[in-house]
């Protein structure tokens, strides 16, 4: 590896002449190291994991995924890409194609601090919202711009290359930052071999350069919700209550269901109907649920019930198949609004799943909806789902019917299961919520 010093745009254009065409790039404002050598982790390892914000994490980029891009790319990888560029954690390093982008975040240091937005909803209610604000500000001192060989980080710990998140008539965060990731890595640095170059200089050269090649401000490498929809939907998510200490407004205290650092000034005088205000209301609390025939009863599960994903398995529901034995019907309903991307712009969200046993054999495994225009929930019902055939051995089999839902979306069925393996482990340990 190169240890280079640099003085000037000049001398950085030169030293950038003499590597490798097909480098990759990466900008910090501090460097660090481990037994001599560069540390470069992700941000797992520097921050931690959350399991229970990362599965949220996932789930959203995953429907952001499927709805601007397609089944073809959502993968790990650009799930990942979305978890890391928008605002959460990876197990991939991020890097750049571009130096000038690089060089940029080696100029400009990262904060962000708490603030309280005074709202209304669509019937002028108001609201308190707690956000992360965040900035880069330029910073005297020195930077560091390291360079990756990017064949050999192929073939060391691979490379992902994160065009294929470029949506027509847009301009993504990924695209904006020519963004590429390095992994994935598990709880290790990137490794010495990766490296090609380690180029140092003042910030202010490294952000003369950046200026140069077109990037002067943040909203070059983070564009707003204008142009980037990705970031539209995820700011489009619910918000959900919390408990605020020292709050002597008497307001209710909104945050994020995702909390993303927001580069742009988000506030809203009135929000519109679609934007839900979520207090904890349950559909179990209105009586009835429109679609429920039989009546039956509501069980409370975590959210990871809809967030998590379960391990292909046979279908067999033991326990499920007691509760419906004894009352025909069951709702699982978790303390969360879940937004699809087909649901974007609308007062409708799925809160849970639900089991119905037509006949003793038969089942039909729907969904848990509920309008939720601004504070209130104001209708709670189940879609058509698919129907299965319980054999004498307990397995279900899928089973055409003519009440099924005929949306042709197999994905969101198959999560229905899914949803139903992780329902049916809570019942067998008893790890149901409150």
């Amino acid at each position: 590896m190169k240890h280079i010093a640099v003085a000037s745009t000049a001398e950085i254009r030169r030293a950038l002449a003499d590597l490798p065409g097909n480098a990759l790039f990466r900008g910090q404002v501090a460097h660090y190291e481990k037994n001599g050598i560069p540390s470069v982790v992700t941000s797992f390892d520097r921050k931690g994991c959350i399991p229970s914000e990362m599965v949220k994490w996932c789930q959203y980029a995953s429907n952001v995924l499927e709805a601007f891009i397609g089944d073809s790319v959502s993968s790990l990888d650009f799930t990942q890409a979305l978890l890391q560029h928008y605002g959460w954690r990876s197990f991939f390093v991020d890097c750049s194609a571009s130096a000038a982008v690089s060089s940029w975040f080696a100029s400009h240091v990262y904060s962000e601090r708490e603030r309280f937005d005074l709202c209304e909803d669509y019937e002028e209610r108001a609201v308190m919202l707690l956000k992360r604000m965040a900035h880069y500000d330029y910073a005297e001192g020195d930077g560091h711009l390291y360079v990756f060989d990017r064949p050999l980080s192929q073939k060391l710990v691979g490379v992902t290359d994160l065009a294929a998140l470029k949506l027509s008539n847009a301009r993504a965060r990924t695209e904006a930052q020519s963004a590429w990731l390095l992994g994935p890595l598990n709880n290790a640095a990137v490794p010495l071999e990766c490296f090609v170059a380690h180029i140092r200089a003042s910030r202010s050269v490294f952000r003369d350069y950046a200026s140069e090649e077109g990037f002067l401000q943040t909203d070059d490498l983070f564009p707003s919700t204008k142009e980037d929809p990705i970031l539209r939907a995820l700011l489009g998510l619910p918000w959900k209550r919390i408990d605020q200490r020292n709050n002597d407004t008497g307001l209710l205290v909104f945050r994020r269901a995702l909390e993303l650092p927001e580069y742009q000034d988000s506030f809203i005088k009135i929000a519109s109907a679609s934007t839900a205000f979520f207090q904890g209301a349950r559909a179990a609390d209105r009586g009835s649920i429109d679609g429920c025939r039989y009546g039956g009863i509501t069980v409370a599960v975590p959210e990871v019930v809809l967030f998590g994903t379960a391990g292909a398995a046979p279908l067999r529901f033991p326990k499920v198949q007691e509760l419906l034995a004894k009352h025909r019907s069951v709702v699982f309903e978790v303390d969360e609004l879940i937004q699809h991307p087909a649901m974007r712009g609308r007062v409708l969200y799925q809160k849970g799943i639900a089991v119905t046993a037509h006949e003793p054999d038969l089942i039909e495994l729907s969904a848990l909806l509920v309008e939720h225009p601004g504070l209130d929930m104001t209708a709670a019902g189940l879609n058509r789902g698919w129907f299965y055939r319980v054999g004498g051995d307990g397995a279900w089999k899928r089973e055409s019917h003519p009440d099924e839902c005929d949306c042709g979306n197999e994905p969101t069925h198959l999560r229905h299961i899914s949803s139903l393996h992780i329902a049916e482990h809570h019942l067998a340990s008893g790890n149901l919520a409150d």
